[in-house]
């Protein structure tokens, strides 16, 4: 019995893993669609404060958001329009972030993949209960991971900022002048809203997951009453 049970609460720990990485990967992958490059850096007056023009900024910080996830990208001019552009180390920087973005890619793929697999498995061993607690324990725990990361931020973004850079690229590889093109389309505003954003999107995906928990539950209940 102990046995069964722990077996039965390393499912929902594991499964709620999968779900959390779903709904996280997803989030990252829906803000990297044009609009919303485009919509931050009007909404946010970017084009202005670095010293461009509208068409210009549109037109520089779509072929950086192109070049870190998509596979058919034009090459970021080194000039532009008599001054500096993106250097070697922005390039560089850029499609360490790629990588980065690949992988997310592929886990977020595997998770749902997993999840389509394990949901069908459930429904068609009536597992429901199992299946509600998986999703209730993703949603929580991205609820925890944003409320914990937005409490860190709020506090000190820069050191935030910094430790997550720390995760993913080597130290010095992701630090540029205040006046490089790289930093003028995106500056730390940009990260700070494009923070925000995700876990919005985050929390969205996490409330959707708890709903339809409950209403697997409504409709267990019904089941039972007919």
């Amino acid at each position: 019995m102990m046995l069964r049970q722990a077996a039965r609460w390393g499912e929902v720990t594991a499964i709620s893993l999968v779900w959390a990485a779903a709904v996280l990967g997803s989030a990252v992958l829906l803000m990297l669609l044009p609009v919303y490059t485009s919509a931050a850096s009007q909404a946010l007056g970017i084009p202005a404060t670095a010293g461009l023009s509208r068409a210009d900024a549109l037109r520089l910080s779509s072929q950086v958001r192109s070049l870190v996830s998509d596979s058919r990208f034009a090459p970021l001019p080194a000039t532009w329009r008599g001054r500096p552009g993106f250097d070697e180390p922005a390039v560089e920087h850029l499609l360490d972030v790629r990588a980065v973005l690949h992988v997310a890619r592929i886990v977020t793929g595997a998770a749902a993949l997993v999840l389509a697999l394990y949901v069908a498995f459930c429904l068609a061993r009536r597992r429901t209960r199992l299946l509600r607690a998986g999703m209730l324990g993703g949603a929580l725990l991205v609820a925890a991971l944003v409320v914990v990361a937005a409490i860190v931020a709020l506090g000190d973004f820069d050191a935030f900022f910094a430790w997550f850079h720390s995760l993913f690229f080597r130290a010095g590889t992701w630090t540029f002048p205040a006046d490089s093109l790289l930093i003028r389309l995106f500056p730390e505003r940009f990260w700070e809203v494009s923070g925000a954003v995700l876990a919005a999107l985050s929390l969205l995906g996490g409330a959707a997951l708890a709903i339809a928990a409950r209403l697997l539950r409504v409709n267990a209940s019904r089941q039972l009453l007919h």
